[in-house]
């Protein structure tokens, strides 16, 4: 799914063509604050390609500081406890992340969780979410929606103005492609392993939605005359098709894109204040492009309405056993 969106999206918000010395999947910036060297690495989560890309870029970093990875507190302690190293769902579920942390370990560098911690970041979207279903229902509102969309979108992929960023081209490589049906597999096993509750939420919900619009579709096909009830059904199943698209954009590109960003390129700043070193960062594809504009922007990195400061969380294993989610 990620993958799909960040091919459509790229094709429509970047220019063709690419960069010499751009290596492929990942962005070389320079952090303004600290003036230190960022590599970001844009992966497809669980796909063996991204791994091993993960893997190498930390091994071959000069001078690196710190290794900073889209996670949390609650999502990395549960990741290691699921599927520690050695066992059939460390085998089976193996990330770019744990790889990446593996590799720092090796090198005697820390590593810090950059991302919104898990609760905070549930909050956010349910919050968006409702401001979204009562924005629907006035043109004032529609125009915040609107404003949100251009906003994030140009935010998070627009690269013209960008001296290195990710291009289609950078999702197309063979060992990827390849990758990708593993984590087809993969990716849906890691959610309901790691968070089973709401995954059987999710799936129940969405095959329910989907079977009842079925019928309802099927129904009004079979059935050229319709009474009033099956109009009304008709017109709140075209309502749904129509708004469900903006309502998902909203929450995509603020709640998960954008917000976010700030959060992970704060973490990244952190981490070369702190270590003096330069930093390597193992990011999902679609953060990439916007953590690396908020980077080399001199603009103020403030979130969720400029009032969260927070940044990232240096992981050390004592905190396996801190009480917590």
């Amino acid at each position: 799914m990620r993958l799909l969106l960040t091919l459509i999206l790229f094709c429509l918000c970047t220019p063709s063509g690419g960069f010499s010395s751009h290596i492929s999947q990942c962005v070389t910036c320079t952090d303004v604050r600290t003036s230190r060297t960022v590599t970001l690495v844009g992966s497809v989560h669980y796909n063996p390609a991204s791994i091993s890309l993960a893997r190498r870029t930390v091994h071959l970093q000069d001078d690196l500081g710190a290794v900073v990875v889209e996670s949390c507190i609650a999502r990395w302690r549960r990741s290691l406890i699921v599927s520690p190293k050695g066992t059939f769902l460390g085998d089976f579920l193996p990330s770019e992340m744990q790889a990446a942390a593996v590799a720092a370990s090796d090198r005697g560098v820390p590593l810090s969780l950059g991302d919104v911690d898990v609760e905070q970041f549930s909050l956010r979207v349910k919050s968006i979410l409702k401001t979204t279903l009562v924005d629907l229902i006035t043109p004032a509102g529609w125009g915040r929606i609107n404003e949100d969309i251009r906003r994030g979108a140009s935010l998070a992929f627009d690269t013209r103005y960008m001296e290195d960023s990710l291009q289609p081209g950078d999702f197309f490589k063979p060992d990827l492609l390849l990758g990708f049906a593993v984590s087809l597999i993969r990716y849906p096993v890691a959610a309901a392993v790691k968070a089973p509750v709401p995954f059987t939420l999710f799936a129940v919900s969405f095959a329910a939605i989907t079977s009842s619009l079925d019928a309802a579709i099927s129904q009004t096909s079979a059935n050229p005359s319709l009474s009033s009830e099956e109009l009304v059904l008709t017109s709140i199943i075209t309502l749904f098709n129509v708004l469900l698209p903006v309502v998902f954009a909203r929450l995509m590109l603020v709640g998960f894109l954008e917000e976010r960003n700030v959060r992970l390129a704060r973490s990244i700043t952190q981490a070369a204040e702190r270590t003096n070193g330069n930093i390597v960062a193992i990011l999902g594809g679609l953060h990439v492009n916007g953590v690396a504009k908020l980077l080399e922007s001199e603009d103020p990195l403030q979130g969720d309405g400029g009032g969260d400061t927070k940044a990232g969380t240096w992981w050390s294993d004592d905190m396996m056993v801190t009480d917590g989610p």
